[in-house]
């Protein structure tokens, strides 16, 4: 089990902090200063902000990546969770890593800071946050301030829905996670492969992705009773038509009405004015 899994077990788990391997000491005033430790604050105000949970209760961990290796994590409960927490470690140079989420993460498979998530899931909804920070003097202060690692797509046609319904959903891609702990959060390249399985009240669809490094994600349409695939969209092909930044910090979200009468679909960047208009299938 990983150290991410191991706390995520729990929404009690809510906020951790591993420090250095081994004990570090205070000084006093007649000691030698130069094995004192630093004392690293790190600011949670920045992640505690609603736009990360919604109405979800939100979940917050902190890892801190230094030379020498890894101990403990701090836990709290997010009521409980303060604002700055102070972090004792050896002076050199260390990586802060922050993941935030509204629930507890699902299936996801974790190797050190790198974080996939296995064909037949669909990866969550993930903040993080990577930094490096200078620990070489007696203080030293990092702020959280997470990114959004996932596009959510927005389904819909011109009956509410009603025709996407009659069809087995599966999102296809060739990027299945990240490396946390990378400052650019490097997508990781692997089969992601997810069927969708919800639809909300207005009976659209909504699905995340993760970051891709190419533009080959595609939403396939299967028949319900013998499972034939009837066509496929390039949901890649239509984000990149957008101009989007496979690369920005934040991942952007997409709206999709697709037209069956028709046979057209129009693409919308979420909170964007403008829309493209493609041909569904010849």
């Amino acid at each position: 089990m990983t150290r991410f899994s191991k706390i995520t077990e729990s929404l009690l788990a809510v906020a951790a902090v591993v420090v250095l391997a081994s004990a570090v000491q205070a000084c006093t005033v007649k000691e030698d200063r130069m094995p004192c430790p630093c004392y690293l604050d790190i600011d949670y105000s920045g992640v505690l902000a609603a736009k990360y949970y919604g109405k979800q209760p939100g979940i917050v961990e902190a890892s801190l990546f230094v030379p020498a290796g890894e101990v403990n994590y701090t836990a709290f409960r997010l009521s409980e969770c303060p604002t700055l927490h102070e972090n004792v470690v050896e002076r050199s140079m260390a990586r802060v890593v922050g993941v935030v989420h509204n629930q507890p993460l699902k299936e996801f498979l974790g190797h050190g800071s790198k974080m996939t998530w296995a064909r037949g899931n669909e990866i969550d909804s993930v903040y993080v946050h990577s930094t490096d920070v200078d620990c070489t003097d007696e203080e030293a202060y990092c702020l959280l301030e997470p990114h959004k690692q996932f596009h959510t797509i927005f389904l819909t046609d011109e009956f509410q829905g009603a025709a996407l319904r009659e069809y087995n959903l599966v999102v296809v891609g060739s990027t299945c996670g990240f490396d946390a702990a990378e400052p650019n959060f490097e997508a990781i390249e692997g089969p992601y492969l997810y069927t969708i399985q919800e639809y909300d009240r207005e009976g659209g669809i909504s699905v995340r992705v993760p970051r891709q490094l190419h533009d080959d994600l595609r939403l396939e349409f299967w028949t319900k009773d013998d499972y034939r695939k009837v066509f496929t969209a390039p949901l890649g092909q239509y984000m990149k038509a957008t101009g989007y930044d496979k690369e920005a910090l934040d991942l952007v979200d997409f709206e999709i009405k697709i037209n069956f009468r028709e046979a057209q679909v129009f693409v919308r960047v979420a909170d964007w004015d403008d829309e493209l208009m493609f041909v569904l299938y010849d």
